[in-house]
């Protein structure tokens, strides 16, 4: 080839590649846009603004306008400034050499005064038609609130009853009822319940979810066993995290105070296409609790328990993580898993504080949506820190006896819901429940029982919507539930008529029927609680017991007893009449035992006549109070039949509420 031909080709190649670049170019198309606030229409500069999968993102200048330049196809946008809410535009068209001009309207969360909310009726609707009480706490909420759980952001709720019983503990309730082991409001995760398994205790500093990932906090007021089942008696608590593929990035939050407080949280997500994303967050949290001295932990100390010492360092670490993956269009699958570990801290139970010492609460979640079909499964599992035989240092303890506590329990759930319209007035929304509680102790919580105490659940439910006047709407549900440890089955009705006579005002009148179950602490309890410490250093043990379902029968089979009772005694074996006098030959030997000198007398002492009779000793009726004025004297004087126990059932309510939102 000549160099005339091979010049011609060079500028042939060249002028090729320099021509590309702009045919690429002119194929392209753009999407300009500008953010503007719902409310007033103004334009808003500093906005991010992302195309979802295609790693291009910016802010919105001062006139609140952005610019992208992409490939002809579909694309999703995501707009976040804080104090809005985040918003996404789905179906976003992008033709070759055309441009797309798009006005993204964005609502200040200050002024969301009608957010949508899920937990009233499981399923999306605003909060004023909401047949219930219903409150929120935005994400912009909670990010101006320091706080070391998530009961430090709703205690400023209307009907909310919070308590702080140490540096990273709390208790949450509604509506009263408030104790240091309170499960009365029904606390969910993304739909999943939060508490621990068997124990039925929402322990709040061992929720995996931290503050930088909440999107919402919605808190109902009152029964909610007509949807959500039994044990919503008080209301429920329902925590929604953020999605990775609405909300993408990094965020790390860092927080110090009193006491030596540290408290370090993270949470990044990231969406590779529009159909898939992940996100993983986490959080460390120490600090030196308050300090408070047990009179019973000084007893135990002093009765030679000297592990009964408080330990006052709070530790703990969370890591959370989730995938999402966008199925069809509108449908959602979602995985995830979370792990919890309390490190080191102090526990309130109702028998006392626990020393708590690797305690860890872990969750797996599978869950799918499309429309209004929902289904979902999901495990709690609980590990106390140690195995049975274990190293008595190694777990969690009693701190009033020094004795280990095992947990490994663990409750499996299925939920299935569907719903559909019959024109435009009428809405059903129906469901099955199915929960399996297997408590896991070793012996250590549920002694004798321990091989008899799994519970099952189930139940189903119709939820009706129906719009009677085009401002006023008529709610009904009715729940049927069946607990394997009791008898008959529990059925929930609820009611509700809901009048919104303009878009920020509604009144309602409701009637709910709900009910709790006994826990399985409550059936099946067999717990040492306390050792009750008596002249000569010795002791006996006072334990925590479950009802069984047949209850508790106190014997009258033994003549001679106070009531013809029977009673127990360390010194004597089998039922014996309730007489302190049939115990003198068992006295006579143990104090025969306790002093040598006291040997060559006991024979004597043992003789017919010699020992006192029933009018002599004074044998009475005693019933131990824990709440005694007295604590050194527990026993007070009582007179009467004793009765017996019951069999446990149902704890059932009726409520009548009307209420007004505006």
């Amino acid at each position: 080839m000549g160099f005339r031909s091979r010049l011609a080709a060079s500028l042939f190649i060249a002028l090729a590649i320099g021509i590309a670049p702009s045919t690429v170019q002119g194929q392209q198309g753009t999407i300009d846009g500008t953010v503007t606030d719902a409310e007033t229409g103004g334009a808003l500069s500093g906005a991010a603004v992302e195309v979802l999968g295609q790693d291009q993102r910016q802010g919105t200048n001062a006139s609140g306008r952005f610019s992208f330049t992409l490939d002809p196809g579909t694309y999703s946008l995501v707009v976040t400034l804080i104090g809005y809410e985040t918003t996404r535009i789905d179906g976003v068209i992008v033709n070759a050499g055309l441009d797309t001009e798009l006005n993204i309207p964005v609502r200040s969360q200050a002024l969301a005064l009608n957010p949508i909310v899920v937990t009233a009726s499981r399923r999306q609707e605003k909060a004023l038609e909401a047949p219930a009480s219903i409150s929120t706490v935005s994400s912009a909420e909670v990010a101006r609130t320091v706080a070391t759980t998530v009961a430090d952001h709703v205690r400023a709720l209307p009907g909310v009853d919070a308590a702080q019983t140490g540096i990273n503990q709390g208790t949450v309730v509604a509506r009263g009822f408030n104790n240091v082991f309170s499960g009365a409001l029904l606390a969910i995760i993304d739909n999943r319940y939060a508490r621990i398994p068997s124990l039925r205790f929402n322990a709040y500093n061992m929720f995996p979810t931290n503050d930088l990932d909440l999107d919402r906090i919605e808190v109902s007021l009152g029964p909610g066993a007509a949807l959500y089942g039994p044990n919503a008696t008080n209301g429920v608590m329902h925590l929604i995290t953020s999605s990775p593929l609405d909300r993408q990035g990094s965020s790390i939050s860092l927080a110090g105070g009193e006491r030596s407080l540290f408290h370090g949280q993270f949470r990044t997500a990231h969406a590779p296409s529009e159909n898939f994303g992940f996100k993983i967050s986490g959080q460390y949290m120490q600090g030196n609790d308050w300090e408070y001295d047990d009179p019973a932990e000084v007893q135990a100390r002093e009765a030679g328990c000297a592990r009964c010492v408080r330990d006052n360092q709070a530790r703990r670490y969370t890591v959370d993580g989730r995938l999402d993956f966008r199925v069809g269009g509108d449908g959602d699958l979602v995985l995830n898993a979370g792990s919890s570990t309390l490190v080191t801290g102090v526990d309130m139970t109702g028998i006392g504080a626990f020393q708590v010492k690797n305690w860890g609460y872990n969750y797996l979640q599978s869950r799918f949506s499309k429309g209004r079909l929902f289904a979902q499964a999901f495990m709690n599992i609980t590990n106390s820190g140690a195995d049975v035989g274990s190293a008595a240092d190694e777990g969690t303890f009693n701190l009033r006896t020094g004795v280990p506590v095992v947990d490994q329990s663990r409750t499996m759930a299925f939920q299935f819901q569907y719903g559909f319209d019959l024109g435009s007035r009428q809405s059903f929304t129906y469901g099955v429940d199915w929960q399996r509680t297997d408590p896991r102790s070793g012996g250590t919580i549920f002694g004798a029982n321990e091989d008899d105490d799994i519970v099952s659940e189930v139940g189903a439910y119709l939820h009706s919507e129906t719009t009677l006047l085009d401002n006023v709407d008529l709610v009904a549900a009715i729940r049927v539930d069946d607990h394997s440890r009791l008898t008959d089955p529990n059925i929930s009705p609820r009611a509700a008529l809901v009048f919104t006579p303009g878009e920020d005002q509604s009144f309602r009148v409701t009637y709910n029927r709900s009910f709790s179950t006994p826990t399985t602490t409550n059936l099946f309890l067999d717990i040492l609680a306390g050792r009750i410490p008596l002249p000569a250093g010795i002791s006996y043990d006072v334990r925590a017991r479950g009802v069984p379902s047949e209850g508790f029968h106190f014997s009258a089979a033994c003549p001679g007893g106070v009531n013809s009772y029977c009673m127990y005694s360390p010194i004597a074996p089998g039922g014996i009449p309730a007489n302190a006098a049939v115990v003198w030959d068992h006295v006579v030997d143990l104090l025969g035992s306790l002093d040598p000198q006291l040997t060559l007398i006991v024979p004597l002492l043992k003789m017919p006549g010699a020992g006192p009779n029933d009018p002599q000793i004074g044998t009475v009726l005693r019933m131990l109070n824990l709440a005694a004025e007295d604590p050194a004297n527990p026993f007070e004087p009582f007179s009467g039949s004793l009765s017996d126990v019951p069999a446990l059932v149902p704890t059932t309510n009726n409520t009548f509420e009307v209420g007004y939102k505006g």
